[in-house]
């Protein structure tokens, strides 16, 4: 068997290195909003945890155009830290965390062979990132498409 660092030992080595990343400095976030970076960045390691400690195959973020290469560089980096693959993709606007070349595959045929928001391609997606629950008419739902984060973003 296998022995893994703890969830602990992860996170502390996670936060001592982010502090060397070019990404998180200042200077290079977009807007110079440290706090939605910084919360970003917190929420793509704990997915990224969910991944490594096999609850799921993969997980995505869909992150506003403007913020699309600070996105992947972070990813990746997340990625990186937690022996996952990244797989992103500027045409969806889709970054993902994935466990192995197997779901980069996946996710490859997916987009190729299968028509974006069928049953099929809301389902398989959902299973990669281990949602039971899915609702395949997630694109009919109000607010669909529209950004998360206000236009205006508050400096501070």
């Amino acid at each position: 068997m296998t022995t893994l660092p703890t969830c602990g030992e992860l996170y502390r080595s996670f936060e001592e290195e982010c502090e060397s990343w070019p990404c998180l400095q200042p200077a290079n976030i977009p807007h110079g909003n440290v706090r939605l970076a910084d919360r970003a960045v917190g929420h793509m390691r704990g997915q990224a945890e969910k991944v490594y400690l096999g609850a799921c195959s993969a997980f995505m973020i869909r992150p506003a155009e403007d913020w699309w290469g600070w996105s992947v560089e972070a990813m990746a980096l997340v990625c990186l830290h937690y022996g996952l693959r990244l797989y992103a993709d500027a045409e969806s606007g889709e970054v993902w965390g994935c466990k192995d070349e197997i779901v980069v595959t996946q996710l490859e045929t997916l987009r190729h062979h299968v028509q974006v928001n069928s049953s099929l391609w809301h389902g398989r997606r959902a299973w990669l990132c281990g949602v039971e629950k899915v609702d395949v008419y997630y694109h009919k739902r109000e607010g669909y498409g529209q950004r998360c984060e206000p236009e205006e973003v508050p400096h501070g």
